[in-house]
């Protein structure tokens, strides 16, 4: 359910980051979205419906955010047979390489494409010269900020800028 080149390390003492452990190339299989459904956002959910929200297992769970970030999904199920998984359990959508990933880089996504109101706010540490410092979710950013990750935001993420609009 996940590329052989990541792994889950310990980058600074208790940070852990998901990482490449070899080169990675652009558009590659990096991992599926999948764990247990709730009705209730938590600080670790990812959105992926309305009032929907998975707890990612694996190497996911340690994606971290990135405003230049070097993952992105793909909004749809790979539709392979998981006969491991705890029965609450779903998989929803799958991430690959938006660019090379170099052996030892964290593995990174844009969180506003998938949040649009996030459970916690947190400060940014990317360095990115785009930086947007504070992550709250989508529905925050200016409408120009909106526009830049318009190809990249989930079906849902999409659906409630849509009504908002």
């Amino acid at each position: 359910m996940h590329s052989s080149k990541l792994a889950v390390i310990e980058a600074t003492d208790g940070f852990r980051s998901c990482q490449a452990v070899e080169d990675v190339q652009s558009g590659s299989f990096l991992t599926d979205l999948w764990g247990p459904v709730l009705d209730l956002p938590t600080a670790y959910t990812v959105l992926v419906e309305k009032n929907r929200h998975v707890l990612p297992q694996g190497v996911m769970v340690r994606f971290n955010h990135s405003c230049l970030p070097n993952a992105k999904f793909i909004y749809e199920s790979r539709k392979i047979s998981n006969p491991t998984l705890n029965a609450d359990y779903e998989v929803f959508w799958y991430a690959v390489a938006a660019r090379d990933i170099k052996k030892g880089e964290d593995v990174t996504y844009d969180y506003n494409t998938t949040e649009y109101d996030m459970a916690e706010h947190f400060q940014c540490n990317c360095a990115a010269e785009k930086c947007l410092g504070k992550i709250k979710g989508f529905k925050y950013l200016s409408p120009e900020q909106q526009i830049e990750r318009a190809d990249d935001l989930s079906p849902v993420v999409r659906e409630l800028w849509s009504e908002n609009s």
